[in-house]
């Protein structure tokens, strides 16, 4: 699942000046509110909030993932937003963090969250790559950055725009089922 596939244009706020963790948190979980898949904000929020409380999701580097995975999402979603300034988000180093991306995930969606919380690791350890997102110009700049770095880091994950044929559509290898329910390869 690409990172660019859960993002919208709705989810992203960029230059944003959230003055506390509160203030940062509530501006997010708006965020993926506009995004469209969120069925219950304070639902939502209260899980976002149970997961701070077991510390904080600020991982350093100027770095924040909050998330939650429960019964007011419908279905996996981010919302991401820059802060220029950095806010205080009790980060492991102590240093305030400017690149935050937040994760919602449907209760009965299996293990999506950690699969886009780790993929999100991989590619924001490289520095160059935070900064290029913190110098986004707008919000197409943004995804394309995000999109250009999943393309560089996993090269050989099918991409829409490369297996489409020449009008557009996608070709379909192959569907395959297990009639007994088992799983195996």
């Amino acid at each position: 699942m690409r990172i660019v596939d859960l993002l919208k244009k709705e989810s992203i706020s960029l230059n944003a000046a959230p003055k506390s963790k509160a203030e940062a948190i509530d501006m997010l979980v708006d965020l993926q509110v506009k995004g469209g898949n969120i069925t219950d904000k304070e639902e939502y929020k209260k899980g976002i909030l149970a997961r701070e409380e077991h510390g904080s999701t600020a991982v350093g580097e100027g770095i924040a993932i909050p998330h939650a995975k429960n019964k007011g999402v419908k279905a996996p979603s981010l919302a991401a937003m820059t802060v220029p300034d950095g806010v205080d988000y009790e980060a492991l180093d102590d240093e305030p963090s400017n690149l935050l991306f937040m994760i919602a995930a449907p209760e009965g969606g299996g293990d999506v969250h950690l699969d886009v919380l780790s993929r999100l690791m991989t590619i924001l350890m490289d520095e160059d790559f935070r900064a290029k997102l913190l110098a986004a110009k707008d919000k197409d700049d943004f995804l394309k950055i995000i999109d250009d770095m999943e393309t560089e880091k996993y090269p050989d994950e099918p991409q829409e725009k490369a297996d489409s044929g020449a009008d557009g559509r996608i070709k379909v290898l192959a569907v395959t089922a297990c009639p007994t329910g088992i799983a195996h390869t």
